[in-house]
């Protein structure tokens, strides 16, 4: 008894639990947006492209070097260390420093010395800009990556809208498929009541006809849940079902305003002018490098007396300058016409972007056109249609016509609302991917 008490009050329980949830589209988007493992790829490599900078950045900290060295030349065995300090300037400077202390055993000689050096390459190289390249590309891949990352987040976003419409869609068919059933099955009893074979053979043969349309139809909307699901990250394994609430309304498109905005927020556009910046100073720099290098350098150096560790001894200082030249340049001038030659397929493509752009946004503004007309013809249809239907089951209900006439206006009905839908859910999804299309 006691059993059968528990069981009373935890089977409502359990039921509750396992109760199937109902989402919208709005909370199919937002779960997607948190748990697509495809969206989760794109942030890793976001990330990783943050830590790349990172590293290019890292180039330009102070590092220290140290060694210590002992050489055995009896008597003259001999023990020196050195500490060195380095420097590379975003500018294109670079600092050096050293310090130097030896000792030779047998005389117990002293050596010390420190140096300060500071140079920079003043041709064929070696600017400001060359300097810090890699950290500034760096930051526009950084920039890149993360438009690479809203894109992603809209493609997301419109795939899983994709995927809500063709359930509705088939949510829609279905409703419909099961009206058909409904009245096959009416059609059937009162046929039987007038005994006339004909007509109850043609209305049993209608009921199996629908009853798989129907069957099919649900099959459509489970693989559509568990292409949903996958596609949001959500377990395919749990239940999921969605509200099928949609609005269709017709959007005022003004194509003019679209192609600005576009422009000024479409990913593609935008990154391909990042492109273009890194590309501009690449042929900068290899203009640059058509010159002979020359460096110039400036070092001190103080010197200890040799009697203990100090630097009490002379000084000296350095001006120097170096100069290399790979006769001809042939590879430079070839590496300067490499980047002029990317940047003039950049601005191509750039062009190509622009004129693909206004030609879809053109295009899509008359399939819209085009598919709104086509809802409300279809509306009109079928109410036509319907008005039609009444009149013939009066007419067959009266023993004015067979079943036949009937079966075919009631066919013809139950297509027309199966269009009407899908016309609707034709200029939702079209509308859905224009927006992708413009950056919104």
């Amino acid at each position: 008894m006691k059993k059968s008490l528990l069981a009373l009050f935890v089977l409502p329980v359990l039921l509750l639990a396992e109760e199937t949830p109902k989402w919208t589209l709005q909370q199919c988007i937002d779960y997607a947006l948190e748990h697509s493992p495809s969206l989760e790829r794109q942030k890793l490599s976001t990330n990783s492209q943050t830590l790349q900078t990172v590293i290019e950045k890292a180039a330009f900290d102070w590092s220290i070097s140290a060694s210590d060295n002992y050489t055995f030349a009896n008597p003259d065995n001999n023990n020196s260390a050195t500490i060195g300090l380095q420097k590379d300037f975003q500018n294109g400077f670079k600092f050096r420093t050293t310090a130097t202390g030896s000792q030779t055993e047998h005389n117990d000689y002293k050596s010390t010395t420190v140096a300060f050096q500071l140079s920079k390459q003043i041709l064929g190289g070696g600017t400001a800009l060359e300097t810090k390249y890699n950290l500034e590309a760096s930051l526009i891949d950084e920039l890149i990556s993360q438009n690479t990352l809203k894109r992603a987040q809209r493609q997301l976003i419109l795939n899983v809208t994709l995927a809500y419409y063709t359930i509705i869609r088939a949510q829609q068919s279905l409703t419909v498929k099961q009206r058909a059933l409904e009245n096959a099955k009416q059609n059937l009893l009162i046929t039987k009541e007038r005994e006339k074979p004909l007509d109850i053979l043609t209305a049993e043969l209608r009921i199996p006809n629908n009853e798989l349309s129907v069957n099919s139809a649900k099959r459509t909307i489970a693989n559509g849940l568990d292409s949903l699901k996958e596609l949001m990250g959500y377990d395919v394994a749990k239940p999921l079902d969605i509200t099928g609430d949609f609005t269709y309304e017709v959007q005022t498109i003004v194509p003019e305003n679209d192609l600005e905005f576009a422009s000024d927020n479409l990913e593609s556009i935008i990154n391909n002018r990042l492109e273009k910046k890194k590309v501009e100073w690449l042929v900068k720099i290899r203009e640059s490098h058509k010159l002979p290098d020359v460096t110039l350098s400036a070092t001190h150096r103080q010197h200890g007396d040799g009697d203990n560790y100090n630097l009490d001894g002379k000084d000296d200082q350095v001006i120097g300058v170096s100069l290399n030249w790979t006769i001809g340049r042939r590879a430079d001038i070839a590496r300067y016409e490499i980047a002029q030659n990317n940047l003039a397929r950049n601005n191509s493509e750039y062009f190509t972007l622009c004129q693909e752009l206004s030609a879809n946004i053109s295009s899509y503004k008359r399939r819209l056109d085009e598919y709104a007309r086509a809802v409300e013809l279809q509306e009109l249809q079928c109410n036509l249609i319907k008005r039609q239907e009444e009149l013939y089951r009066d007419k067959w209900e009266n023993g004015e016509i067979d079943i036949l006439e009937l079966v075919r206006t009631q066919t013809d009905l139950e297509n027309s609302y199966v269009d009407l839908s899908d016309s609707k859910i034709n200029y939702l999804e079209l509308l859905a991917n224009y927006m992708f299309l413009i950056g919104k």
